[in-house]
Parts: structure tokens; sequence; C-alpha cells
């Protein structure tokens, strides 16, 4: 079998190179999505894990004054704003996509630590960021707000920073932590639970989706990146999908995140489960929510499309994420889903532009209608 190429080998068979170096063997050249059916690609996934260190530090200010809590001022210029993004800018370029859906970063959002207002004070600090890169990429990012989450806060008093983000700030989607707490007392409520009807009336009334994304955890036996997000992300779907959400918010839009940790892996379990309680097929109710494919294996990208159906999947790379790093079996990052999406080769051009385009906008209802 031919070798994978580099990414300095696949730019070369592209321009017409010749290339040769020591060692330099035939490769077969790895096709983007650009090049095989859609004409553009949407990532529904991003965090700014490169914030400026100005922000960590503000964090820490604002910790060490826990006692006598103070929005304060955060100064971060545009100048520090557009460098800290230039890595995102980069990749997209170099991978062909073309649009970010941009959030804070996720394990920062920090629900569980700390007084609502301190909640709140950090919230908007990470989110007015976000704003602002949107502005500065209108054609590269679109912003994707955190809540002011806070244990035992209920969704009321979350929900007027998501009617500034989307109505002042332009932002069109939100995050959702399915686990404020941090898996400690107060423990949150499921999200099947009337409890969250407050969050899903005004997301329709907005005409956003939002994306269940965890934060941080205070069990110190979970890794947060691969084992307690991935846990929270299968426990939310399991919770919502076996729920009446969808009867009572039926235009209500969720996305999971990461394929839904282990949920096309463990299919026939939910199936099962459902069978016993009566509930809708599960096959049925997986279609009533959106999946991302940040999951960095085409084994598992093809398993959920085939589990879940082309028309609730959505493109995701969530770059500069949890994994980070180059895959020593393959020489290319973890985190290069266009390479692994484009051997996908049972898909028409058609299910790729659903993936990489298609479903996005159906979603994310207030993109431009040119992105």
């Amino acid at each position: 079998m031919p070798r994978d190429c580099s990414r300095t080998e696949i730019r070369c068979q592209r321009e017409g190179i010749l290339l040769q170096f020591p060692g330099y063997k035939e490769c077969t050249p790895l096709t983007y999505p650009s090049v095989v059916g859609a004409t553009m690609i949407i990532d529904a996934h991003a965090h700014y894990t490169s914030a400026p260190p100005q922000l960590q530090a503000f964090r820490g200010r604002q910790i060490s004054a826990y006692a006598r809590p103070n929005k304060g001022i955060l100064q971060i210029s545009d100048e520090q704003l557009n460098a800290s993004v230039k890595g995102q800018v980069d990749r997209m370029d170099e991978w062909g996509i073309d649009r970010l859906m941009f959030s804070p970063q996720a394990s920062a959002m920090g629900h569980q630590f700390g007084t609502p207002i301190i909640s709140r004070h950090w919230t908007e600090h990470c989110n007015d960021l976000i704003g602002r890169i949107a502005k500065l990429w209108p054609d590269r990012f679109s912003a994707v707000c955190q809540l002011p989450q806070s244990p035992g806060v209920p969704p009321e008093e979350w929900v007027d920073e998501l009617d500034r983000c989307v109505n002042e700030l332009g932002f069109v989607a939100c995050n959702i932590n399915p686990d404020i707490s941090g898996s400690a007392d107060p423990f949150t409520p499921s999200l099947k639970d009337e409890w969250w009807n407050p969050l899903w009336e005004k997301m329709v009334e907005l005409n956003i989706p939002g994306t269940i994304h965890a934060s941080s955890t205070m069990n110190p036996a979970f890794h947060v990146t691969s084992s307690h997000y991935i846990g929270q992300h299968h426990n939310a779907g399991v919770e919502i999908l076996s729920s009446r959400v969808f009867q009572d918010f039926p235009d209500l839009k969720i996305i999971i995140p990461h394929g839904g940790g282990a949920i096309p892996y463990q299919w026939s379990r939910h199936r099962g489960t459902h069978v016993m309680m009566g509930l809708e097929p599960f096959e049925e109710a997986a279609r009533r929510v959106y999946w991302d494919m940040a999951i960095y294996d085409q084994a598992s990208m093809e398993m959920l499309i085939q589990r879940v159906g082309v028309d609730n999947v959505l493109f995701a790379t969530e770059m500069f994420g949890a994994v980070n790093a180059i895959d020593p079996e393959t020489g290319r990052s973890f985190e290069d889903v266009p390479s692994m999406f484009s051997g996908i080769d049972w898909l028409s051009d058609e299910d790729r532009l659903k993936i990489t385009e298609g479903n996005a906008r159906k979603v994310y209802s207030r993109l431009p209608v040119k992105v």
C-alpha cells in the first residue's frame, strides 16, 4: 500500500511540483472535501484556546478577589486578538475550511466555580472577545456564546445574556453546559427536566441552535476532555432523546458534539432501552438532533453517518482542541478531519455538500446568506 502523504507532499502534488528528498516514496495524495463535492466547508466546532495571556491573568485576579467581585476591565487590543487567531486562520486556509463556529474555551467556562455574579462577569468578558473576533473576521468566524450558568441558578436567570449576544453582538448559537456544578452538589437537572424550558423557549424565540458542551469537573478521577466531556455529551444525548422536549419545542435545534460520545457504538443498547420504556424508536429520536463529527478517526465518522444519517451530521474539527497533536501512524494532526472525511468513498457529492455546508445552513439560521 502506498503510504500517506505529508502536508508538504500534498501541496506540491497539487501545484505540480516535483518533490524529491532522501526517503521520498510514491504516495497517495489526500483529497479534501472542497474537491469532492463540497462547495464550502463550515466547521461547527471550534473554541478560543489561543486567547492572549491577559485573559487568564484577568481570571486569576477575579478568583483572588472572590470575596469582593467586580467586573473589572479586560484590556486586549484588536491587534492582539488578530495575532491570537492567526493559527486558526492559517489552518482554515490549509485545510480548505471557510468558516468556524467559534466559542469561548469550553474547559475555561468555569461554571462550577464561584458565585453567580462571578460567572456572569467572566461570561460577559469571554463573549465580548468572541464577538470582537467575529467582527474583525466577518467572513471567517461566526460567534457562539457561553451562558452565565452557575450551580443552583435556573435558566431564566441566564437568558438575558443569550439575548444580548444574539441581538446586540450578532451571535449565531450558544453552548450549553449540561453539568453546571461539575458533577458536584447541587447536581444539574437532566436535560429532560422542565427546569430547562426557559432556555429552550428563548432559543426557539431567537431561532438559534445550542451545542451541548460540558466544562470542567470537580471529580479528580476524570480526565476533563477525554473522560468527563465525552461522558457528559453521551449522557446529555441519552437524556434529551428519551424526553418530550422535542414534542414541546418542535423547532428547537440541538447539537450533540463529538459524535455523541459512545452513543453510535452503543446504538442497540439505546434502541432496546427505548423499546422497553415504550418510547419513540431511538433511531427516529436520534434524527431530532444534530451530531458533529469531531471524532478523529474515519471508521467512527462512518459509523456516525450510517447511524444518524447524512441529514443530521455537521462537519467539525475542534481545531487546536483536545487532541492537538500529531498522529504517529500518519504524521498528520489528529484533528485533520478533512483528510479523514474525504476518505469516505461511499458518500455522494450531495451527501458531502449536506455535511460540510447544507446541514449547517439549516441549523445556524442566522448565518449570512453568503458566508
